[in-house]
């Protein structure tokens, strides 16, 4: 009795089993038939190839506008001013006289000085005459010379008192703003005007951490002023012969046509200067790049069968950023055909096909890489 009832329970218990298994591999040839039938996943992306870019990495560093002359013009006498000929902001001619003191006590010393002058001549050349004849001593002759030179002296010395207070333009100028009144008293070594040289070209000087390779005489940095987006290029003309002990940084002086950049003195300017060799890398669009906790990659697309092609994603090793377009280091060569729009559906493996947009070819380009830094 108990061993028919084992035997139905192992009975429907085996039956039981079968049929699930059976059930079980009913639906996998199913869902392979259904697999079967439906076509290979696949993703339409527009492509481009790999550019090849002259790159040349710089650094952008603030720049100071200096004239190629100027000056401070400083009074070494007191006086009233009798003539003021340097309105504020006047173009003055080198030699034209700006300021003029009042030296009404020296021209009435310097005519006295004159009339002893001729004196001591006629002294002179009545003693020699006498001295001829052994009609007086060579002692007093002699004396007759002395007293002839220190009258020459005193003329010369009241001429140059004369001259210090009249203030002539060393050069060709611009007179800055002032405040000068004919008939104002200056003390002496005030400050009377200040002159800013005008010439065919403009200084810029800049400076640039020790840390980067020394720029040379003659060397193109590129100029942009405040504000604006076009830049000009300059020249170096000097570089100084030591670095700044407070700061470490070493002092350039570039130059450039006063016709091509008029800036006012003291104007800041960026200066955009080369840091390393020019180099030629591969450039890819930023929107080609996919990130993630793995990386940085791009999908290089293989031909296939029947003008499709396969996605392969690479790694690759990011530079600088210059616009739309990032430089790759290193893992993809100029000419590969990669995935651009459309990359981020992608998956390896996957089948792609390309949209009837025109697929970008690779163009040699030009760039530079700005970094900025304080001084």
């Amino acid at each position: 009795m108990n061993i028919t009832k084992w035997l139905l329970v192992i009975i429907i218990l085996a039956g039981t089993i079968f049929g699930l298994y059976r059930y079980k591999t009913s639906l996998q040839e199913t869902a392979a038939a259904q697999a079967a039938s439906m076509p290979e996943p696949a993703a339409v992306v527009t492509a481009i190839e790999v550019a090849s870019l002259t790159y040349q990495k710089t650094i952008k560093v603030s720049g100071e506008v200096k004239a190629y002359k100027f000056l401070i013009l400083q009074n070494e006498l007191a006086g009233e001013i009798t003539r003021l000929n340097a309105a504020s902001g006047q173009v003055v001619k080198k030699g034209q006289v700006l300021v003029e003191l009042d030296h009404r006590n020296e021209d009435a010393q310097l005519k006295s000085a004159k009339a002893k002058l001729m004196l001591s001549q006629q002294t002179i050349d009545r003693n020699l005459k006498l001295l001829k004849h052994r009609g007086i001593s060579k002692d007093k002759v002699d004396a007759a010379h002395a007293a002839l030179e220190i009258a020459k002296a005193d003329i010369t010395i009241i001429k140059t008192a004369i001259d210090k207070k009249i203030l002539v333009a060393p050069f060709t100028a611009t007179v800055g703003i002032h405040t000068l009144e004919k008939g104002q008293y200056l003390g002496e070594n005030s400050e009377v005007l200040e002159l800013v040289g005008i010439n065919k070209f403009t200084w810029i000087d800049f400076n640039l951490p020790q840390l980067y390779q020394e720029l040379s005489v003659g060397s193109v940095v590129s100029i942009r002023p405040i504000n604006q987006s076009e830049t000009y290029e300059a020249k170096i003309i000097a570089v100084d012969p030591k670095v700044s002990r407070a700061s470490r940084h070493l002092k350039y002086r570039a130059q450039i046509s006063s016709s091509v950049l008029a800036l006012k003195l003291n104007t800041l300017v960026s200066v955009i200067a080369p840091i390393a060799e020019q180099t030629t890398l591969a450039s890819v669009p930023d929107l080609a790049i996919k990130r993630d906790a793995l990386g940085s990659y791009v999908f290089v697309l293989e031909a296939a069968e029947e003008g499709s092609y396969r996605a392969k994603p690479v790694p690759v090793e990011l530079g600088d950023r210059q616009g739309d377009a990032v430089m790759i280091l290193s893992g993809v060569e100029t000419g590969q055909l990669i995935a651009n729009k459309g990359s981020f559906k992608l998956y390896p493996g996957m089948k792609v096909y390309l949209t009837e947009e025109a697929t970008a070819k690779a163009t040699d380009q030009v760039a530079v890489s700005e970094a900025s830094t304080k001084e």
